[in-house]
């Protein structure tokens, strides 16, 4: 197959099982195909359903229904009735997604969950958990909650993952296959992470030799996808050693998940992922986020979305690997669907460089994020930070292709009679210049129940924007250097001021329509 440019993650489970009302009809099983056709998606991936216990009518796994028969809980009563209607008209979600897409030119992986911790006899606990109990999981305290979790130093684990990998690509002759490992990650006990990396190792090397002996034997090759953290250091920390698994080509692609609630557009610490998948032949992807601390929005804007594709590529990524966007899909998630799959075609496009705020996941075993935000500002001290733009600013300078970019600064509690001094790149920037917003009352979109973490930025605030138009040659491509020297600060005022935004928005002249009194944009002539 071609290197995919845009991956689509279809979990089966929240965008498509739970949605579809019975009974089942041909149309609603392509649901998942359907949606993608058209975008710039050029490899859909669909999970297999509740870690192991699967929507499709495996012979080696467990498939949702069996050993239950009343369902509690209504969404499970809804999925149960899908993979019971696709079997009645001689289907399953699986085969009809490969079929069908394989019609219409799309590839399509099955993602198989590594790890799963559900306990014993529950209604997602698969047939080898059932039946070894916790022979086959770390054991441990009752309120220890990697208890069911497999421990992928047993061998009966290794050979139950195989099993359903074998029945993927051999009986249901999938383009290739994804091995989720972000899915509840850990296998290892903690004291044993060390010496389980090279049990790990050969395991992803064995699905390399089982993945070429079948496609060998049907005349294709076949591809395997690794969806690991894309921080080192945290896929050395539970075991798995991301850099052998490329070198040894025991996977052809891998795809790092930024493991953060909120969305960069620079990653500073990802360039070693590219820098092996290149360097072995295979092709890397990163897997954002899908929120941004700012006033405007909850999901990132598509000037985001592009900034993010321009970072990641001159990184060596091959490309996004998106998924969970807000669904039914609208004109909005089209639009990323569509230009995130071809970044060159976006170089001379409008773009949102942002910095995000630190935060914390709880739990969590992944290292911090290295963010710079907030800064609280120190009177006769100053505040620095960096922000790295993508873009080829002094060749679309060259081209008059520009127009001037916008530094925009969000503070918290800022004293507009301290006497502050802002720089960029070394070039002090006049206050009078400034276009300065003053909201005393300013909330952020409310953060979803579902994000257990922190955000260390206030939810609510008193804040002032400073906005300048720049001289383009004032930016760079490369780091960008934003300085706020705090002289001397208005005596009576002893509270806390901070720095919690820094956005550039690189501007070039689009064709853009002029805008309207009471509508957008002025409509076109037919």
């Amino acid at each position: 197959m071609d290197t995919p440019r845009l991956v689509y993650y279809n979990d089966a489970h929240h965008f498509h099982g739970k949605r579809v009302e019975p009974p089942l009809t041909m149309s609603k099983l392509r649901w998942p195909v359907d949606e993608v056709l058209g975008t710039g998606v050029d490899l859909l991936v669909m999970g297999m359903g509740y870690g192991d216990v699967y929507f499709h009518q495996s012979k080696v796994g467990r498939t949702i229904g069996e050993e239950k028969d009343v369902w509690e809980n209504y969404i499970d009563w809804r999925i149960m009735r899908m993979v019971e209607d696709a079997a009645k008209m001689g289907t399953d979600q699986i085969e009809e997604s490969i079929s069908y897409a394989r019609d219409n030119r799309l590839s399509f992986f099955p993602s198989l969950r590594l790890q799963t911790r559900n306990p014993q006899f529950t209604q997602r606990c698969g047939w080898l958990r059932w039946k070894h109990g916790l022979d086959v999981c770390f054991g441990g305290a009752e309120d220890d909650r990697n208890t069911w979790a497999y421990d992928f130093s047993n061998k009966l684990v290794h050979e139950d993952k195989l099993a359903m990998i074998r029945e993927m690509l051999d009986d249901y002759g999938a383009d290739g296959i994804e091995l989720d490992f972000m899915f509840s990650p850990a296998y290892f006990r903690p004291h044993e992470i060390e010496s389980g990396i090279p049990i790990m190792n050969e395991f992803v090397a064995r699905i390399r030799q089982t993945a070429d002996e079948i496609g060998k034997r049907q005349g294709r090759e076949i591809p395997i996808m690794a969806r690991v953290f894309h921080r080192r250091e945290d896929n050395l920390g539970i075991g798995l050693d991301v850099e052998t698994w490329l070198a040894d080509g025991s996977v052809n692609m891998v795809v790092g998940q930024v493991p953060e609630f909120l969305m960069d557009t620079v990653l500073p610490d990802g360039q070693w992922m590219a820098n092996a998948a290149n360097n072995a032949g295979a092709t890397a992807y990163i897997r954002p986020p899908r929120a941004v601390y700012d006033e405007r929005t909850l999901g990132p804007h598509i000037e985001m979305y592009r900034a993010l594709s321009q970072t990641i590529e001159r990184q060596g990524f091959a490309g996004l690997y998106l998924g969970y966007l807000p669904w039914p899909f609208d004109e909005k998630q089209y639009q990323v669907l569509r230009e995130a799959a071809l970044p060159q075609a976006m170089s001379r496009r409008n773009k949102r460089y942002v910095l995000q705020p630190r935060e914390s996941q709880a739990p969590s075993t992944v290292t911090e994020a290295p963010r710079q935000l907030p800064v609280d500002l120190v009177e006769g001290e100053t505040a620095t930070v960096t922000i790295r733009i993508a873009d080829d600013i002094a060749g679309a300078i060259e081209d008059q292709e520009i127009r001037r970019p916008v530094l925009n600064l969000r503070f918290a509690y800022f004293c507009i009679e301290d006497d502050i001094v802002f720089r960029i790149n070394g070039t002090t920037l006049s206050r009078d210049d400034a276009e300065i917003t003053d909201e005393r009352a300013m909330h952020m979109p409310r953060i979803p129940a579902y994000h257990r973490g922190e955000i260390y930025a206030p939810p609510g605030t008193s804040v002032h924007w400073f906005r300048w138009r720049l001289d383009p040659a004032l930016v760079s491509q490369g780091e960008n250097v934003i300085e706020v020297e705090c002289r001397e600060f208005e005596k009576r005022a002893g509270f806390t001021r901070s720095l919690n935004g820094v956005e550039v928005w690189v501007r070039y002249k689009e064709f853009e329509r002029p805008e309207g009194l009471g509508v957008p944009t002025i409509a076109p002539r037919s």
